[in-house]
């Protein structure tokens, strides 16, 4: 606020009074040097392209179940194949539980991805969370430690989604989290479900920061077997241990939301390469080649799959990890909440027109 104070002197000479004190508030707020300046965010390009940026991330983290469930209808049969191999003995199992598989997969992604109002895409998120508890389960990949921790990823997404749609309920005052009223058990609730989907959204990373600390502990031990080798592996050593270093780094301030958005933002790139990287599957589609040995598939090593069913797989495995993409997206559009270091006295918004601090 600025005060404007009009002092005038008496007409005799005398000491002059304050006759008149007006104030006037400005729109922007006062931002003191111990917080985060803090506004309503006003229609501009900056809100425009903050929607289209969430509408990306919700159809991404959506993606894997939409193509779970087209697969099953396409490759039904090889579906059931898959509960033989699973180990499912109940031949009606063998059709009943893809049949699940599709009608919650597609039922949980229209919910989320389709426009609309009430609480529809809440009972999407909740469905999608239920699927992804059961899913490793039903393809006993339960022992799968990086199918496991990617679809806990996928869940700390949905959780933070979940809480977005919490905070556009009517009877929540605000739709973003944080503000002024945290006794609201709305608000409560909402920025709980973001902490703990801030925690699960990083399993994955950390699970391969795992693995990268148990691949360089491999090589720090045969290091001194051989002074050729030794001289070689040099390079590759220091890159693991600055990329382990670098993702333990990342993956403690998303926890604690701090730098979160773009701890995020920076992961999420890095799962997008990686998709492309490892499963392309668009190659196998077009490859001459007419087998190859199945791989990353608990239960299922040694297996030789024909080309069809490697394209089949990896295009799985590269919508799944597109999911993750989405994940990370949303918390880079929703922020880490009220329970972060970043946004602990209420959600920060970014500026909305070229006049914006």
């Amino acid at each position: 606020s600025t005060l404007k104070v009009k002092d005038l002197k008496k007409k005799n000479g005398g000491p002059s009074a304050v006759v008149k004190a007006t104030v006037t508030t400005s729109r922007r707020p006062c931002c003191s040097t111990q917080s985060v300046c803090r506004e309503e965010t006003q229609p501009g390009t900056q809100s425009i392209k903050l929607e289209r940026f969430q509408a990306v991330a919700k159809v991404l983290i959506v993606t894997t179940f939409m193509e779970d469930a087209m697969r099953v209808i396409l490759t039904f049969s090889v579906q059931q194949k898959s509960m033989v191999i699973a180990g499912w003995q109940n031949p009606f199992l063998h059709t009943a539980l893809p049949i699940l598989s599709l009608i919650i997969q597609f039922t949980g992604g229209l919910l989320i991805a389709l426009p609309s109002a009430g609480r529809r895409p809440e009972a999407g998120c909740y469905l999608l969370i239920a699927w992804c508890l059961w899913h490793p389960f039903m393809y006993r990949q339960q022992q799968n430690w990086e199918f496991v921790l990617e679809t806990l990823t996928i869940q700390g997404g949905l959780l933070i989604l979940l809480s977005h749609f919490m905070l556009l309920r009517p009877d929540a005052k605000q739709p973003l989290l944080g503000g002024s009223k945290v006794d609201n058990p709305i608000h409560k609730r909402a920025n709980q479900l973001q902490a703990f989907g801030r925690m699960l959204i990083v399993a994955i990373f950390l699970y391969y920061a795992f693995q990268k600390v148990h691949t360089y502990t491999q090589r720090m031990h045969h290091f001194g077997l051989s002074n050729q080798q030794a001289e070689t592996a040099w390079g590759t050593i220091m890159i693991e241990g600055i990329v382990i270093v670098v993702l333990l780094y990342m993956c403690s301030l998303v926890i604690i939301g701090m730098k979160s958005r773009w701890c995020a933002l920076a992961l999420a790139l890095m799962m997008f390469v990686t998709a492309c990287y490892f499963h392309p599957f668009w190659i196998y589609m077009i490859s001459s080649k007419e087998t190859y040995d199945l791989e990353g598939v608990a239960g299922m090593e040694g297996y030789t799959v024909d080309a069809f069913t490697m394209a089949d797989h990896q295009r799985y495995f590269f919508f799944q990890t597109m999911s993750t993409v989405g994940a990370l997206l949303l918390l880079v559009v929703h922020g880490p909440g009220n329970l972060s270091v970043d946004e602990h006295n209420g959600p920060m918004q970014l500026p909305t027109a070229k006049g914006d601090a």
